[in-house]
């Protein structure tokens, strides 16, 4: 499995909740229905945490079967059908600094370890 994962960041003077907001209910229904070649599409919208800061507004991940399918993709994008895409990115999206990465996933399935609370942490609390 090939996967594309994008760093996305927000237009300038875009609040969280519009840029939020638009990526999901309006660009996410729109990928869905456009894209080609692709298995899936996932946003990640990051959570606040304590400690924890972020570098992009969010994460994309989308699944290719093949890398000629990712091939396809990009080359698609280049065409007159993706222009609407395209224009839709430009309104909610600084898509100039939008990182990219092409990756082999390599699943493992977890046993879900219980955690005995009485025993404390490895390293103390939090």
């Amino acid at each position: 499995m090939i996967k594309l994962i994008s760093l996305v960041y927000r237009k300038k003077g875009m609040s969280d909740e519009e840029f939020y907001t638009y990526w999901r209910q309006t660009h996410g229904p729109l990928v869905a229905s456009l894209i080609p070649f692709a298995t899936g599409y996932v946003q990640n919208h990051p959570m606040q945490w304590p400690g924890l800061t972020y570098d992009a507004d969010g994460i994309v991940e989308m699944w290719f079967e093949s890398e000629n399918d990712l091939r396809r993709y990009f080359e698609w994008r280049g065409t007159a059908e993706a222009a609407e895409l395209k224009e839709d990115e430009d309104r909610f999206q600084d898509f100039k600094k939008t990182r990219r990465f092409v990756v082999h996933e390599y699943q493992f399935e977890t046993t879900r370890r219980q955690w005995n609370a009485g025993a404390g942490l490895p390293d103390g609390p939090g």
